[in-house]
């Protein structure tokens, strides 16, 4: 369903991304980890040019596009087939919960009004945030502004959901309830890629586990050969490390 060939991406002389391939089955999770700065968020952003890749091929459900040769119209008709949970939950502060999940259905997918705003308030039901539908950004959570930003990935009936860091700037106490959400989409087989700190998170959910360093993919296999038996010498020391803290 999904394929990454080549991907290459570079900042100046910092080459962030070096030569990435893999592959996602339609209802799988993969789930990369690694240490900062090795390129995972960025490798998420180039998959729907949210960074402009400076090489490689994405297809996603049968649309291929390469990063020389890509149009505009080739990177929205990619964009619609994936959909992406910021880390800082990136909704629209003007707007309620309800409409921040709607905003997208009528935007880019030119659905009516009302049946958009009936669409978002069954997400909403389905994140557990249907009595939260009037509120604004600014009255919610961090955890449950997050629902609404998984809310609005879901809503769009994308063939994958990218995740980038989900948790990563929740309070403690919110992170089971987004974790949650994203555990549900995982039982109803929807396929995700995700970024993630929370290894007992990624120990649970992954089909496929990704470990990244400097720009490279290292190592990738089950989350039981990489997280008990690890071939490689750096996701071995990766893992000692973030496991003992």
């Amino acid at each position: 369903m999904i394929k990454i060939s080549n991907l290459s991406k570079a900042f100046g002389d910092n080459q962030v991304l070096k030569d990435i391939n893999f592959d996602v089955n339609p209802g799988e999770i993969i789930v990369i980890i690694g240490p900062s700065g090795t390129g995972k968020s960025t490798l998420l952003r180039c998959l729907n040019f949210l960074e402009t890749p400076d090489e490689g091929q994405i297809e996603i459900d049968g649309l291929m596009v390469d990063a020389n040769t890509a149009s505009s119209l080739d990177i929205n008709e990619l964009r619609k087939k994936s959909t992406f949970v910021f880390q800082n939950y990136a909704l629209f502060a003007n707007k309620t919960a309800q409409e921040n999940i709607a905003e997208g259905l009528i935007t880019v997918w030119k659905q009516p009004k009302e049946k958009a705003m009936a669409t978002a308030l069954a997400t909403l039901n389905e994140v557990g945030l249907a009595d939260k539908k009037d509120q604004y950004p600014s009255s919610l959570s961090g955890g449950q502004q997050q629902r609404v930003g998984i809310g609005r990935a879901m809503a769009a009936h994308s063939s994958v959901i990218l995740f980038d860091e989900p948790t990563s700037a929740l309070d403690p106490e919110w992170v089971d309830e987004v974790l949650g959400v994203i555990k549900r989409l995982a039982e109803k087989k929807q396929t995700m890629i995700v970024v993630t700190h929370e290894m007992q998170f990624a120990r649970e959910v992954a089909d496929k586990v990704l470990f990244m360093e400097a720009g490279t993919i290292v190592e990738q296999g089950t989350p039981e050969k990489i997280f008990t038996a690890p071939s490689h010498k750096r996701t071995q020391e990766f893992l000692r490390k973030v496991l003992k803290e």
